[in-house]
């Protein structure tokens, strides 16, 4: 999991305990004229991650990252102000049987921010 210099870490990053048969969500509030990064971690045994950006009023898969042969990070921008579902479940491809059965290990979600690079707020008091 890389940082982008140029972003800043939003507060809402997140990381919980998975296992190969747990499924995860969070709920991120992406806010409008930025553009995020959005990477995910975890034991070297338990890649590769899969995780979906769901629209909560709909319950449509906006993306899968499974189509994307499991990409681990996304960068994503937004005009208007949303919540979405971030879905993540681990593979646990090189775990053996009993490694899954046994153990459990972090999920981490580093969220990175910053403003849309031409567009700029205009405040008025």
């Amino acid at each position: 999991m890389d940082r982008n210099q140029d972003y800043k870490i939003y507060s809402q990053s997140r990381s919980a305990t998975i296992s190969a048969d747990d499924t995860v969500e969070f709920s991120i509030i992406f806010y409008a004229q930025k553009d995020y990064i959005l990477s995910f971690c975890t034991h070297q045994k338990f890649y590769p991650v899969n995780f979906r950006l769901i629209d909560p009023d709909t319950e449509e898969i906006l993306y899968d990252n499974k189509e994307d042969n499991y990409k681990e990070s996304l960068g994503v921008g937004f005009d208007v102000s949303r919540t979405l579902i971030v879905q993540v479940n681990v593979l646990a491809s090189k775990a053996t049987p009993e490694e899954i059965q046994e153990y459990s290990s972090c999920i981490g979600l580093l969220l990175q921010y910053k403003n849309h690079p031409h567009k700029k707020a205009n405040l008025k008091m």
